[in-house]
């Protein structure tokens, strides 16, 4: 263990310990039966909230905003907000939801400060989608195992064509740009991608195939889908 450890620890927990004092008072003064708990190094509200889930949802996001800006970023404090619910029942999966956001923060998707899960519902299901892939020990297949295969043997860089004909919604100019190639070039390489993926890029369906699976597979020039998850799943405030 190093010099100083323990002390940075102290004062790591400490700081914790103060913010989600802080926070306390804060959200009580704004609604008295609101309540917080420090689990570990993420501090936990509940903060209620009258009416239906929109509005509700858009209160406790200007009410967390607000506390940031008072605070300042010096502690480097982020907040994500679970499901609106309307019974204790429900509380655990709003926590649960709170932490897929909170998850999908440290993964470098986003910087915002606050966010609610309904912000990020997509990059948190596409998380745990990948995390399937993984545990089931998923391969690559189809055009992009074939792609896959070609760059690591001719360093074609088919994929990254792929990749930036998908991103740009088939827009050659903007997809060449975005890959430093002149369009003339990016052209001869999507008629590639093509033959050697035998994939219709015309074919919304394949369209869609392909970029789930650049989504959820991660792709390197030898190809394979089994690596691990570089995103941690415990959250950290």
């Amino acid at each position: 263990m190093p010099p100083g450890h323990d002390e940075d620890h102290a004062h790591v927990t400490a700081e914790h310990q103060r913010l989600a004092a802080v926070l306390a008072v804060y959200l009580s003064a704004v609604q008295p039966r609101s309540a917080v708990a420090l689990l570990g190094d993420v501090a936990y509200a509940l903060f209620p909230v009258a009416g239906n889930s929109a509005p509700a949802r858009e209160r406790a996001v200007q009410v967390a905003s607000n506390f940031l800006e008072r605070t300042g970023d010096r502690a480097g404090a982020v907040i994500r907000i679970g499901s609106v619910v309307s019974e204790s029942a429900a509380l655990a999966r709003s926590r649960a939801n709170a932490d897929r956001a909170l998850r999908v923060l440290f993964s470098g998707q986003i910087c915002e400060r606050v966010a609610a899960i309904s912000d990020v519902y997509v990059d948190a299901l596409l998380m745990e989608m990948r995390d399937l892939a993984i545990s089931n020990r998923d391969e690559l297949s189809g055009p992009l195992a074939r792609l896959t295969a070609y760059d690591a043997r001719h360093n074609a860089h088919l994929v990254e064509t792929l990749r930036a004909c998908l991103d740009a919604f088939g827009d050659i100019i903007e997809a060449a740009a975005s890959v430093f190639v002149h369009p003339n070039t990016f052209r001869y390489r999507i008629r590639r991608v093509a033959e050697v993926g035998q994939i219709d890029l015309r074919d919304s369906p394949a369209r869609f195939a392909g970029m789930l699976q650049l989504r959820l597979m991660p792709v390197n020039g030898g190809g394979g889908a089994r690596s691990k998850d570089p995103s941690p799943a415990t959250p950290a405030s």
